[in-house]
């Protein structure tokens, strides 16, 4: 991945879920370890969402059939086309699109609310293995098959669950909607771990508590942990918060 189009090409396509596999496998590790390829990636996000909010695509487009209507000159009236009128109008767009993109941004910073935030960000958790577990949890197969509800009776019915049945049971919390249940369940994993000084499920449950709380409308109590993990490189989820995304959640935090 040493070449930029390259680069660009495979971030646009993780970026839209088209990646499997071992080629998802790769971005995802070199999105981890790359802070320029993450930045690459933060930077097509910004401009994604310019093109959705302010349809800075059909714009330049217009422009640009301006400009290809202009330049149609007949070739033996003027077989070369002057470099100061290319980039007069390369310079009319690029103006255009940094224009569109600081609103954006301003608009993106102002508007922006701990609900929206948990919306662009989440994913929920994909269960593959077992992660240092010694008991294996009882939630694993309804949760596997999407069956939130039942993962979270099973959870109900236990008399002593273990960190794995504390962990899916705040996931599936989370997914049902149900945040305050989510976090219950998150901060008790994590009381477990600090009695038995164990780690299971600690970065996970780090990231899943801090999300819960963007969805429970708590901004402060989600800030410090998102710092804890932008500030970390080698957290597995350093990569899913970037330096925009925590600008807007201190402001919403301070709002408190």
């Amino acid at each position: 991945m040493n070449d930029n189009s390259t680069n660009t090409a495979l971030l646009i396509r993780y970026m839209d879920g088209e990646l499997e596999n071992d080629e998802l496998k790769s971005v995802t590790e070199k999105l981890a370890t790359d802070n320029s390829l993450a930045a690459e990636l933060e930077n097509l996000r910004y401009a994604k969402e310019a093109v959705k909010l302010y349809g800075l695509k059909t714009s330049i487009r217009s422009t640009h059939i301006e400009m290809m209507k202009e330049l149609n000159i007949p070739k033996a009236a003027a077989p070369v086309i002057g470099m100061r009128q290319i980039l007069k109008y390369s310079s009319r767009i690029a103006a255009f699109a940094i224009i569109v993109l600081g609103i954006t941004v301003l608009y993106q910073y102002f508007t922006a609310t701990p609900e929206q935030l948990f919306r662009n960000n989440y994913e929920s958790f994909t269960l593959h293995e077992t992660r240092g577990v010694s008991d294996v949890s009882s939630l694993e197969q309804p949760y596997k098959k999407g069956d939130l509800k039942a993962a979270m009776a099973l959870f109900n019915q236990l008399k002593d669950p273990n960190a794995e049945d504390y962990f899916l049971n705040g996931n599936a919390a989370l997914q049902a909607g149900s945040p305050s249940e989510a976090i219950k369940s998150f901060l008790a994993l994590q009381q477990k771990n600090k009695s038995g000084n164990t780690h299971l499920f600690e970065a996970d449950t780090e990231y899943y508590l801090a999300l819960a709380y963007l969805h429970n409308n708590d901004a402060a109590s989600a800030l410090p942990l998102f710092e804890s993990i932008y500030a970390d490189s080698n957290h597995p989820y350093h990569n899913k918060v970037g330096s925009w995304f925590l600008r807007k959640l201190k402001r919403l935090a301070a709002q408190k």
